[in-house]
């Protein structure tokens, strides 16, 4: 198998266990990473992996800062200058690659190895997880394995797994198990590896050269610890490590919940215990997550830019326990958000593939707890709107009131302002989507009133008079009070995709809701609900070819002022019924054929160098009048482009994948793992870091299948 390549050797990666909202990031050069619980960037650990041979230097990955000998702090003197026995390898001295669920180092020719498996499945129902099964898929750990080729060699190798932690000492586990040897941060993470004659624990202030050592050569008092392999001349040995996480007890407000995984484990040890045991399982489960994507049509950026999305998505995952059911909760990266529904909405792809009731549990705890009924402003009055979803659960762990979210304020126009229609239109959206993509036809009985409810909403914003509604939004939430305006997901751009009122983007968004509608219903045997629904999409797309210009062949991103912004987002929409495969829907001669022609003339002409395509890096734009673009949206336009309007795609638009790619391997946005939002100009990035919404890049998977 050929591995994902990189371009660059400089880039965290964040290895994570479904569920447990932590993972071990390393993968930036000459910096530390490590275990992180709940962290929103990589921890600050410096990592020792590497090897000797006999009587020369450690050669060591370059992950780690230049460590610090802190018996100063308890001496006054400090430690001597004396010569490094480590040396740091340069990206040149080693190869690097990663695939869907491993991470591989190779050194020496390939003597040296160091692999990390984070490997994923379909998880079955949560609630219905039981023994064995519950252990299997709620693990919350990932597996090392260190490895060194010495067939022919004529003295023993060493190596090394270590980890210096700033902030406080580690204990060594065989305090607490004598069936493993290794270290933990308290009882929340740690490391261990099976005891056996070839490996030594070291823990001191130095740990390449301790200095101070009790009874049985450790000093419990540092903070420097590691394990030591031995690996006799002429043979190949290969050493597992488990890394794993355990946050016992409640660990929420608002919702009070604990892990789900702490049913199962009951403490630290037991985790690494597990991983150990288990390791031949995971080490293969995470292969044949590697051979599928290796297997794939894409290329190796596409390739690339998924394991790495993978990876930052599972890093963001939080699977709870309320006392009485599960609670699944993705983290908004770094912002550390609840269930962002901008998110939901977006991961839906990727979860329904591998665990779809995440799905349905996520609306029903929005449809449950985070729904209202609210006004919306009409020619200076409030009157009744209808029902409304917020923009998240909380943030930080903490679960927010009913019916209302952490982030929207009032007030205000643009970022933290209220994101109303955006949220209806993705309750929709996902809701439809997971009913026709399962088969749960009885969940969609059970909110049929929720659809209901939510079409007439989306009426009432367009206008509460029936006579006087084209299906664009045009009116706001009450909640954004007197001097505020709705906004879409997409809130630190421009107008162009941040203002929510006759917007292009939330109007095609509207127009896949409609169509989703439609079939939602004739599922429910609703035929008066159903022609309401396809009378609605059949406006708003009459509406749409209205907003086209012929003289400039675009359409505007927003119907008012002049508004002359181009962007990509005008397709988006339509992802929901190509992924559903309503072909009808997308047929050049069919309801929207006229719609669909605009829509390719818009993206032809769009798909440029210095509208959106940036004219100095390559890379794809949201909006020809913002460099802020975001690589989950990008990966949504780009399979909506290369399925449904192929001819669109210029020679620069079509060799952009490279590009995106090469954002992620660089300090500027891979000192975060998977960066979202980015400048589109330097690659550096500017917001959304630790991200899990590029898992969109699922879509691209299936392109090109019958």
């Amino acid at each position: 198998m050929s591995p994902i390549p990189a371009a660059s050797e400089s880039y965290h990666t964040q290895f994570a266990p479904f569920g447990a909202f932590a993972s071990f990031t390393l993968g930036l050069v000459d910096s530390p990473g490590g275990f992180g619980p709940g962290l929103k960037g990589p921890a600050k650990q410096n990592l020792y992996i590497g090897y000797r041979g006999k009587g020369a230097k450690w050669k060591l990955l370059p992950y780690f800062t230049p460590p610090k000998n802190e018996s100063v702090n308890f001496t006054g003197t400090a430690a001597s200058d004396a010569t490094s026995p480590f040396e740091s390898l340069r990206p040149g001295d080693f190869e690097r690659t990663l695939s869907w669920a491993t991470g591989n180092w190779q050194a020496d020719d390939g003597r040296f190895s160091f692999k990390l498996h984070a490997p994923f499945a379909q998880v079955k129902e949560a609630s219905q997880l039981r023994g064995a099964a519950a252990r299997e898929a709620l693990l919350p750990a990932v597996l090392a394995t260190v490895e060194f080729d010495n067939r022919k060699g004529k003295e023993p190798v060493e190596l090394i797994f270590g980890v210096g932690e700033p902030e406080q000492p580690l204990r060594p586990l065989e305090d607490s198990s004598k069936g493993l040897v290794g270290f933990a941060g308290g009882r929340t993470w740690g490391f261990a590896t099976l005891p056996g004659k070839l490996v030594t624990p070291r823990q001191g202030f130095d740990v390449f050269e301790p200095k101070y050592l009790d009874y049985r050569g450790l000093h419990v008092i540092c903070s420097e610890v590691a394990l030591v392999f031995k690996v006799p001349a002429g043979q190949r040995k290969s050493f597992p490590i488990a890394l794993g996480f355990y946050q016992e007890g409640r660990i929420t407000t608002g919702i009070e919940a604990s892990f789900l995984y702490t049913r199962f484990f009951k403490d630290l040890e037991d985790v690494l215990s597990e991983t150990l045991d288990s390791r031949a399982r995971l080490v293969r489960t995470a292969a044949k997550r590697d051979r599928e994507l290796e297997r794939s049509s894409l290329t190796g950026d596409q390739k690339f830019l998924l394991a790495q999305a993978t990876h930052s998505y599972y890093g963001s995952t939080e699977l709870l326990w309320d006392g009485k059911r599960p609670v699944w909760a993705v983290n908004e990266g770094e912002y550390r958000m609840l269930n962002t529904f901008d998110l939901t909405v977006d991961h839906l792809f990727f979860e329904l593939e591998w665990h779809p009731w995440a799905v349905r549990d996520a609306l029903d705890l929005f449809a449950s707890r985070y729904s209202y009924t609210d006004e919306i402003k009409v020619s200076g009055k409030r009157i009744r709107g209808g029902i409304a979803f917020t923009h998240d659960m909380g943030v930080m762990n903490h679960f927010t009131p009913k019916g209302r979210s952490s982030y929207e304020v009032d007030n205000i126009e643009g970022c933290f302002s209220h994101m109303t229609m955006e949220q209806l239109l993705n309750w929709v959206l996902t809701a439809a989507t997971y009913a026709e993509k399962t088969g749960d036809l009885a969940w969609l009985r059970r909110h049929k009133a929720t659809l209901k409810a939510c079409a007439e909403s989306i009426h009432r914003r367009d206008h509460p008079d029936e006579s006087k509604r084209d299906g664009i939004l045009k009116h706001d939430s009450a909640r954004v009070g007197e001097h505020g305006a709705e906004i879409t997901t997409y809130d630190s751009l421009d107008v162009s995709l941040g203002q929510a009122r006759n917007n292009l983007y939330l109007s095609v968004k509207a127009l896949g809701a409609w169509v989703l509608l439609e079939r939602a219903f004739a599922s429910l045997g609703d035929r008066s609900a159903e022609a309401d629904a396809r009378k609605a999409a059949d406006r708003l797309a009459a509406t749409l070819t209205t907003k086209f210009e012929p003289d400039t062949g675009f359409f505007p991103a927003v119907f008012e002022a002049g508004n002359q912004s181009r962007i990509l987002p005008a397709v988006e929409g339509f992802v929901y019924p190509l992924f559903l495969g309503y072909s009808d829907v997308l047929k050049r001669d069919g309801r929207f054929g006229k719609l669909l022609d605009q829509l390719e003339t818009h993206l032809r002409n769009a798909l440029k160098p210095g509208v959106c395509i940036d004219p100095d890096s390559g890379g794809w734009k949201m909006s020809s009048t913002s460099k802020n673009t975001w690589i989950s949206k990008i990966a949504i336009a780009q399979h909506v482009v290369r399925t449904l309007f192929p001819s669109a795609l210029s020679e620069e638009a079509k060799a952009a994948d490279v590009v995106h790619a090469n954002w992620q391997k660089t300090p500027g946005c891979g000192a975060f793992a998977l960066c979202d939002q980015i400048w589109s100009d330097t690659g550096v990035t500017c917001g959304s870091r630790y991200y899990p919404r590029g898992v969109t890049a699922i879509l691209w998977k299936n392109e090109g299948r019958k």
